[in-house]
């Protein structure tokens, strides 16, 4: 029976949930907004299913993907579809030729009030609601019972997701399925829906305006000044960079809200549990000459199968050899978690009993302050005070 006592062993992929087959087993949401399994130990019969099933638990096997990745940066050769994309459009490209063969693709997208949620597309037409970065963990919910049905009748199946998603789905599967092809997204961590709602809230509150469209990577600006970018209803946006927005700041700059687990994330590594890794090329600036800021994609080749696929869309993108090195140092994420901020105790003490945006300025300010020295820190109570007496 399944029994998470530290959560950080646990990374709320389902698979526990979707392989009970006495549905006695419920993810339920805690204070944080992350969902865990409950077990009914009415309905249980001990089959010990989830255990078998949990990648905390029991490694995903990775015997078919190479020690290291065949390393690549791309783009999209339609320009169009490169600027829509959070990073270089490879997604679309490999989506589109999946979809041609006859396949599905199970991704996530915004759905009802922003919330973000796996759902299977079949046609090439609904491939825009899954570009674009979704900066909180997707619901799931049955997909894995889906997939499994899809995979048993023959189908091709392209599933998108976080490394411990794409290891949950392996593990839920308990076979390899040739016409499976998986895609990790690389991962910084994931943030939970409850978080991410307070934050949009948050925004309405301070635009006295209700949100019509969330991008999270708009590149009005250019890729590498990459801006949150919120559609307002009565006209207006709420602009702004990545490293101003308060959201971003939470998430990139103290690291307040991940879930427990991506503090000690066991999928930060290779060999990768996924044919094909997506992520942005950071840095490629720095090392090679481009003439645009409209997104360059790094695409690590984990499997045969990766590579194969990979090949079958060349006429479809620019792409060329990249040493992994570069790409790990300038994106550190791909292999090393990233530590618990010192202040996300802190955040969640006053997570929803204070204003979202202003709680971050508060943590943010309490930060800024902590660094300065004597002199920095006696020019700032007397700018501050004067603020006061103004």
């Amino acid at each position: 029976m399944i029994s998470i006592n530290d959560k950080a062993n646990c990374t709320g992929c389902g698979a526990c949930y979707s392989i009970c087959p006495k549905k006695a087993i419920t993810l339920k949401e805690d204070f944080s907004g992350f969902k865990y399994p409950t077990v009914n130990v009415d309905k249980c019969v001990n089959c010990n299913l989830c255990e078998k099933v949990c990648p905390e638990i029991n490694s995903v096997c990775t015997d078919n993907s190479y020690a290291e990745p065949i390393v690549k940066a791309a783009w999209n050769l339609d320009n169009d579809i490169r600027v829509k994309s959070t990073s270089g459009g490879v997604f679309s490209a490999i989506a589109e030729k999946f979809i041609s063969n006859g396949g599905y693709i199970v991704a996530a997208e915004f759905v009802e009030n922003f919330r973000i949620q796996h759902t299977i597309i079949s046609d090439k037409k609904d491939i825009n609601r899954l570009r674009q970065t979704k900066y909180a963990q997707s619901e799931l919910s049955d997909l894995f019972v889906k997939i499994k049905k899809l995979l048993y009748e023959d189908n091709y199946v392209m599933f998108v997701g976080t490394p411990c998603q794409v290891a949950g789905l392996k593990k839920f599967l308990l076979k390899d399925y040739e016409k499976l092809l998986t895609i990790d997204l690389v991962c910084r961590g994931v943030i939970s829906q409850k978080v991410y709602i307070d934050y949009l809230k948050s925004v309405e509150r301070h635009t006295k305006s209700k949100i019509t469209e969330v991008q999270f990577r708009n590149k009005d600006l250019g890729w590498n000044s990459s801006t949150t970018k919120i559609s307002l209803e009565d006209g207006s946006f709420y602009r702004k960079e990545r490293w101003l927005d308060e959201y971003m700041i939470g998430y990139l700059k103290h690291n307040l809200y991940l879930r427990p687990c991506c503090y000690e994330c066991n999928f930060k590594k290779m060999p990768r549990v996924s044919d094909i890794s997506l992520g942005d090329y950071w840095g490629f600036d720095k090392y090679y000459d481009v003439s645009d800021d409209n997104g360059v994609s790094v695409v690590l080749l984990n499997s045969s199968k990766g590579q194969s696929f990979f090949e079958k869309i060349s006429d479809k993108l620019f792409s060329m050899d990249t040493p992994l090195e570069q790409i790990i140092k300038e994106n550190p994420c791909l292999v090393t978690p990233v530590a618990k901020g010192k202040y996300s105790d802190a955040f969640y003490k006053k997570f929803g009993k204070t204003d979202f945006i202003d709680l971050i300025h508060k943590i943010d300010e309490k930060d800024y302050y902590k660094k300065l020295n004597f002199k920095e820190k006696v020019y700032y109570i007397l700018r501050e005070k004067i603020k006061l007496w103004h």
